[in-house]
């Protein structure tokens, strides 16, 4: 994320800040604190979770086995720690775009996966439906939904996922759907890209077949950009959505608390305030540890945990 650009709106994604990325490390979660720290279970990769990063293998195998690979991630590291987005990610050429999905997407997808299917996501999506993303240019939402969707349980009624980015990342996310297509014939998904500002006008547009509504490693930033401009779009949730939507917000623990001009506040009690009384809380989590197993035999590379807040909402008036 970073602050708006000269001549630009706000800038609503979230692709590295200091505490997602470090310019020189490797990125890796420091261990969790036993005190106020959870862990989910780890019981190994699934089959499905295999299938998936094998299929990101196969995907991006130029943009890992490219000998500049280690040049590529640490200039990438470098423009993400300064915030200059638009050296990391503006240009015409889809190198850096396919080294942060091949780099970050890929890990962020299996554990955006495991929240999905935590969540009963395949089941509330039996009948078919939409989701929408809100600031999840890179891909990992969409990674891990047409992974949950392709299991044979899954539904074989059209899902249509509606994303929206400050950035144009339609390529990467059209391949990304070719790519899952192509390996599970039975998947019913289609692709609708937005290449927009969340906190602008006009905002997105919910159907009446809303399941899901992300907003994921994004809440944060738009709240740092603009209070205002955030409240007014998560009001207009509250009024456009219909009942029975529900809301996932999901943020780096480390980004729970949010300044806000001079104060600090809890991210739970701004996202509160600002949907009002027609949401209740489904599930919620604090500091959650989400681990991967090792996935040596299927991945060329170390993916890291992502220690996380979580909350998830229902529309209900």
């Amino acid at each position: 994320m970073t602050r708006p650009l000269k001549g630009s709106v706000h800038q609503t994604f979230s692709y590295g800040t200091p505490q997602h990325i470090n310019k020189h490390g490797s990125g890796r979660a420091k261990k969790p604190s036993a005190a106020t720290s959870t862990t989910a279970a780890p019981a190994g990769l699934s089959k499905s979770e295999r299938s998936l990063l094998s299929l990101l293998a196969t995907l991006y195998a130029s943009t890992l086995s490219d000998l500049k690979w280690p040049a590529h991630v640490q200039d990438l590291k470098a423009a993400l720690y300064n915030k200059d987005v638009e050296k990391a990610f503006g240009g015409e050429d889809d190198l850096f775009r396919r080294v942060y999905a091949a780099r970050w997407a890929a890990g962020h997808a299996l554990v955006y996966r495991k929240i999905f299917v935590d969540m009963g996501l395949r089941e509330m999506l039996k009948e078919g439906g939409d989701i929408v993303v809100l600031g999840g240019g890179s891909g990992a939402e969409v990674l891990a939904l047409g992974s949950l969707l392709s299991t044979p349980s899954s539904t074989t009624l059209p899902v249509r996922i509606t994303t929206y980015d400050i950035l144009d990342w339609s390529s990467i996310l059209k391949s990304q759907i070719a790519a899952l297509s192509a390996a599970h014939a039975t998947l019913n998904l289609t692709l609708d890209a937005h290449t927009h500002d969340i906190l602008s006008l006009p905002l997105p547009s919910f159907p009446a077949t809303t399941a899901l509504i992300t907003l994921i490693l994004t809440a944060a930033e738009c709240f740092s950009q603009s209070r205002p401009a955030t409240v007014a779009m998560l009001a207009h949730l509250s009024s456009t959505c219909p009942e029975g939507t529900q809301l996932l917000v999901v943020e780096s623990a480390s980004l729970a608390l949010v300044p806000v001009g001079e104060k600090t506040y809890p991210m739970e009690t701004l996202v509160d305030h600002a949907l009002g009384k027609s949401w209740e809380v489904v599930k919620k989590e604090e500091n959650q540890w989400y681990r991967l197993e090792d996935h040596s035999d299927c991945y060329q590379i170390k993916l890291e945990n992502s220690k996380l807040f979580l909350r998830l909402y229902e529309k209900v008036l």
